[in-house]
């Protein structure tokens, strides 16, 4: 496939009453399992009926998936399948649009939330996020630098030396307390 069609994404496919199909966007003749494999790749296809102009891409795919794909038809029970066949169009439009594909959505949402919730977990402890290197002098410098109670604008090492000179400060003071009270005991 030419690398101009692999940024359009879309392959346009005239399907010709002699079961034929032919590729209008790459301009060739092509076979189901060709229109297969472009589905894998992550190409769109859409399929029209040469003489009627009608879209068949639905029928398409699902022949495909019947030849192609028969364990994932497995994926719908057999009472599914019927209920299906035994619904008014009406009511399963409704039911698809209403339900189903927004269940799709949730659970596509849902995942692609875990992935980067996952994805940042993985960087937390151990991981720098920009350098992918592991932390050596503290590795729970990343779980230290949310501590409520600590300081925003300070990492831990710098909390440390701070806690260190105020040490010293009050070690100072008391120093100076102890002789101004010598001097007014004397």
């Amino acid at each position: 496939m030419p690398d101009s069609e692999k940024h359009s994404k879309v392959v346009e496919i005239k399907k010709y009453q002699n079961r034929r199909y032919y590729d209008t966007t790459n301009s060739q003749h092509i076979s189901l399992e060709k229109i297969h494999k472009l589905i894998c790749q992550g190409y769109e296809v859409r399929v029209i009926d040469a003489k009627s102009e009608e879209d068949i891409t639905p029928r398409i795919l699902m022949q495909i998936l019947l030849e192609y794909e028969p364990l994932k038809v497995d994926f719908f029970s057999p009472s599914l399948l019927s209920q299906v066949i035994r619904l008014n169009d009406l009511v399963l439009k409704d039911f698809y649009e209403t339900y189903f594909s927004k269940a799709l959505r949730a659970f596509v949402s849902s995942k692609d939330q875990f992935d980067r919730l996952f994805r940042q977990s993985q960087s937390l402890p151990f991981n720098h996020a920009n350098s992918g290197k592991r932390e050596s002098h503290n590795p729970f410098a990343a779980w230290m630098s949310m501590n409520p109670f600590a300081s925003s604008d300070s990492s831990p090492t710098k909390q440390v030396s701070d806690l260190g000179q105020e040490m010293e400060d009050l070690k100072q003071q008391v120093t100076e307390l102890q002789e101004l009270l010598k001097k007014k005991t004397d």
